[in-house]
């Protein structure tokens, strides 16, 4: 209640008057210009509206100070509303989330045709030996060019 008298005093007309341009614009629910929210709506712009209410906060009387911070608050949210960029932040997942939910959907039980898979015999068990006296023969073309063919086909 002290702080309320020493601002209803002669001397402190234009911390009342910022107090009401506080109150009025903190309660009617004035929207930004989408210029002006462009603006604010960025880590600069976020942070030279916090330095302007600290130093309301500062340099003047509390109840005006913590009106300052409320509505500087307030400016922040209407214009990333503004902007669209609380939607997104809130709305739109983050690469995170969609990694989990990917991981999430595709963890499936073992199948019986991997189960059958893993216990078959392997087909080879061993490397043919190099000096073998296997060779390829090369079967009926069917009218197609040979593998060794250098002409225009």
């Amino acid at each position: 209640m002290y702080s309320f008298d020493k601002l209803m005093k002669s001397g402190n007309n234009h911390q009342l008057l910022l107090t009401v341009v506080l109150i009025i614009y903190i309660l009617a629910d004035v929207q930004t210009p989408p210029t002006l929210a462009n603006m604010i709506d960025s880590i600069t712009g976020n942070v030279v509206i916090g330095l302007l209410a600290l130093s309301i906060f500062a340099n003047s009387n509390p109840m005006v100070g913590i009106l300052g911070l409320v509505a500087a608050y307030m400016l922040v949210t209407r214009s990333s509303a503004s902007t669209g960029s609380y939607a997104i932040k809130q709305y739109v997942p983050s690469e995170n989330s969609k990694v989990m939910d990917f991981s999430k959907y595709n963890e499936f039980p073992v199948s019986l045709e991997e189960e059958v898979v893993e216990r078959m015999a392997l087909l080879v068990k061993h490397d043919p030996a190099p000096d073998s006296n296997y060779k390829p023969v090369l079967g009926l073309l069917h009218s197609a060019a040979p593998a060794d063919y250098d002409g225009v086909v």
